[in-house]
């Protein structure tokens, strides 16, 4: 009798498209566990364990429940509770798609590991403008609004963040080595604290083979100044939620970093272009799509 091929969780977890402790994650919550075990004494998968694990992942990406999910590919019934997170309430989502709201289930379960992993999923199957328009914007929104209207969720809205920010980490790893030559730059203003959209920017410009350097929150125009004075950066993002009389007032300091700069702003903080020569974003797409286009615009080295 032949022998049956045995695998690791990290093999697993690998061949799935997960972290090794998500695996472990859905054999303590769901009873997906490996069912054989090594010469040794060890656990390990069987092919029959991975192709369960491979058909679990593809339905909660889809949007079906975990433990729905489980139930149905071992025929029993997963404990846990079958209501949303803290408090029994599933994060509401009107208008999206299955994606959206299995995900929308997941972040309400506080897993921020089937967060992560079912926006790392979408990623690659989509790409980031499409997965920003119909999967995370909505979620957002809507912990937002659910925040604002009861005062409740903001720890989801946190975990949201957390966990959406990891994935397009975890995405832009596994995309093509970019150039290092005088990549874009992306930060918040000195007051914002919100920035997830510039990750998703960045993925945007990753997937176009653009360099980018992500300066974080609260970036003083000082700094952001500097940076691009030394990287000699092609195009620079400022991006605001909310309206920043500072940063308006600082922006020239940033413009003047060099006379080849291009400047752009976006965000919902920007109702109007500050200054002549600085560019209001209207979108993701947009954004993306304009710093690619100054960058692609650099002189070469060795340029006069």
């Amino acid at each position: 009798m032949d022998e049956v091929e045995l695998h690791s969780v990290g093999d697993v977890a690998a061949r799935v498209g997960v972290t090794p402790s998500t695996v472990r994650m859905w054999g303590q919550r769901y009873g997906l566990n490996a069912s054989g075990r090594s010469a040794g004494g060890h656990r390990r998968f069987t092919p029959a364990d991975v192709d369960v694990l491979e058909r679990f992942h593809q339905a909660v990406v889809s949007g079906e429940s975990p433990m729905a999910a489980a139930a149905a590919l071992t025929g029993s019934r997963t404990s846990g509770a079958s209501g949303g997170g803290p408090g029994g309430a599933v994060l509401a989502v009107p208008g999206a798609g299955r994606q959206a709201r299995g995900l929308a289930r997941a972040a309400s379960r506080l897993d921020e590991m089937a967060v992560e992993d079912g926006v790392l999923e979408s990623l690659r199957e989509q790409g980031t403008v499409a997965v920003w328009d119909e999967v995370v914007r909505p979620l957002l929104v809507a912990a937002g609004e659910r925040w604002q209207r009861t005062g409740t969720g903001i720890e989801i809205e946190h975990l949201l963040t957390q966990a959406i920010s990891t994935a397009f980490i975890r995405y832009l790893s596994h995309l093509p080595e970019l150039p290092r030559d005088r990549p874009v730059l992306l930060a918040g203003g000195p007051h914002e604290e919100h920035i997830l959209a510039l990750y998703a920017v960045r993925a945007r410009l990753a997937e176009e083979g653009v360099p980018s350097r992500l300066l974080g929150p609260r970036t003083p125009m000082h700094a952001l100044a500097s940076a691009a004075q030394r990287t000699k950066s092609p195009g620079v993002l400022v991006w605001m939620s909310i309206e920043d009389a500072v940063a308006e007032r600082d922006l020239p300091l940033v413009r003047n970093a060099h006379r080849r700069l291009k400047l752009f702003v976006g965000g919902a903080g920007w109702t109007h272009s500050p200054h002549g020569n600085v560019v209001v974003t209207g979108s993701l797409d947009d954004a993306g799509a304009q710093l690619g286009s100054a960058w692609r615009a650099r002189p070469h080295p060795g340029a006069v």
